[in-house]
């Protein structure tokens, strides 16, 4: 709309361009970013890419534990005979505790694998950004 009315009025189009945004560029902001915005925002992209590599890499891992353990219940259930296997009959028969159990060994893998690695690599993030500042 805008070159619309330069246009109707018989003017040089280009030439109000040229005018307008060179006094769009000598204009003083309304407001000012911190010398340290850059900074600041590489952190948290980093610190969000590096979470989100971390998830990854742990729901792969997951997904190969539970892909091995289906593989291996396969391979003993077969084989068994006829009043089933022990080892199978034993799980079952002690179901919560067994849930308990999976459930330590995830939640001590998660901690492992991804928070604690997070945490290591923000500290590390954190301590190379403060160099770069001379701080």
């Amino acid at each position: 709309m805008f070159n619309f009315v330069i246009m109707s009025e018989g003017r040089k189009p280009q030439k109000e361009i040229d005018d307008l945004i060179n006094e769009a560029l000598k204009t003083e902001p309304d407001y000012f970013l911190s010398s340290s915005f850059t900074d600041k925002l590489v952190i948290k992209v980093r610190r969000n890419l590096i979470w989100k590599e971390l998830v990854t890499e742990f729901a792969l891992k997951i997904g190969l534990i539970i892909i091995a353990l289906i593989i291996l219940t396969v391979c003993l259930i077969f084989p068994s005979t006829k009043e089933g296997n022990p080892v199978i009959l034993y799980i079952m028969n002690n179901l919560h505790f067994a849930g308990i159990i999976g459930f330590l060994v995830l939640f001590t893998f998660f901690i492992d694998q991804v928070v604690l690695k997070y945490f290591f690599r923000k500290k590390v993030l954190t301590e190379r950004s403060s160099g770069f500042n001379g701080s």
